[in-house]
């Protein structure tokens, strides 16, 4: 455990990040998230800056049953682009950053993966995985018998 205090995002995110541009159609983007098993997907534009995140809430969401429609189309839905339902201000980390504070930002905020954030570029992702991956690979390898380390 006292090897992970000393670890840093860049050694454990995922990267390059796979992303998708403002307009891409939100059906597309429900693939990726089915495909990869991820929570959400970055938004990007061509020279590779953040612009938001979108979530498989945000797509839930956007399915939402409301007064003047009872049951919206949902392929008419899916097409639409995903800059229209993607949260603007995603939480952002620098491939720096200690992982302690990420898996403390992590259970604060109950954030399931950040974006990591290079000069305004995105560089990678880091999520629950990446840091139980860390936190398992920095401890120390557990003994399988019982008895040894027991006062006999």
């Amino acid at each position: 455990m006292f090897e992970f205090v000393s670890l840093r995002v860049d050694q454990y995110m995922s990267a390059p990040p796979v992303s998708v541009d403002p307009h891409t159609p939100l059906a597309e983007v429900e693939q990726l998230i089915e495909i990869h098993g991820f929570n959400g997907c970055p938004v990007v534009d061509a020279d590779g800056r953040l612009l938001g995140m979108v979530t498989g809430f945000d797509l839930i969401k956007v399915c939402e049953i409301g007064p003047e429609a009872l049951v919206p189309h949902y392929g008419a839905i899916m097409q639409r682009p995903v800059h229209g339902v993607m949260s603007p201000v995603p939480q952002t980390v620098d491939p720096e950053l200690p992982l302690t504070r990420v898996l403390q930002r992590m259970i604060d905020h109950r954030i399931t993966g950040l974006a990591v954030v290079d000069s305004d570029r995105l560089v990678g992702m880091i999520t629950r995985r990446d840091v139980l991956r860390a936190l398992r690979e920095s401890s120390p390898a557990e003994s399988s018998d019982p008895q040894e380390g027991s006062p006999s």
